[in-house]
């Protein structure tokens, strides 16, 4: 049975405050010293000191997926696009429900050739994952929110695009630098989990 956290719930997509720290780690500030400077100062610009404190946890857990220079460095300097799927990533390798959904409901879709996600096959593939795993006692509202913030984060990353009640699939364009970027930290299967060919 696989361990999945519903952390999620408060932990969506967070492009703009990840980039921000990040900046600051590739300027050379040492992690400790930036994770007190956040907090006391509120770098990431949120409304409560609460919500600081809960979105950094996830921030650093992400960034420290990132732990080569040379991948900070695209996640900071390259386009937008592939910087999302540098997050992405990081978020796939710290969320086991977000990697499994992309794995065997994205990537099969892809997979199949086929262009949309239905709103009944998440309802399904969810519902199944409740039953089986440790998430099995938590409540209705936290269920919701694990799926909404899930189809959030395939959203906000540029894989897929919202339409009705189902959601087109969007395959990236993923350049030989981000290639060689998860090769080279032993990560190609995830390169192929977002649709790349190896």
């Amino acid at each position: 049975m696989e361990d999945y956290s519903a952390k999620l719930t408060s932990e969506p997509f967070l492009y703009n405050e990840t980039k921000t720290l990040a900046k600051y780690l590739l300027d050379g500030e040492p992690v400790d010293s930036l994770k007190k400077r956040n907090i006391e100062e509120n770098l990431i610009q949120h409304k409560s000191i609460i919500s600081v404190k809960r979105t950094s946890s996830a921030i650093f857990r992400r960034l420290a997926v990132m732990n080569s220079n040379n991948m900070l460095q695209e996640f900071v300097n390259s386009d937008i696009v592939i910087s999302k799927y540098i997050l992405v990533y990081a978020i796939m390798k710290t969320d086991n429900l977000v990697r499994d959904f992309i794995k065997q409901i994205y990537y099969d879709k892809i997979l199949l050739m086929k262009d949309y996600i239905e709103r009944i096959e998440i309802d399904n593939w969810f519902e199944r994952i409740y039953a089986d795993s440790n998430l099995n006692t938590i409540s209705d509202t936290t269920k919701y929110k694990l799926k909404q913030v899930t189809m959030k984060i395939m959203m906000d990353s540029g894989l897929v695009n919202k339409e009705d009640e189902r959601y087109r699939i969007i395959i990236p364009i993923l350049n030989d630098k981000f290639k060689k970027m998860l090769s080279d930290a032993g990560d190609i299967e995830y390169y192929k989990i977002l649709g790349g060919i190896v």
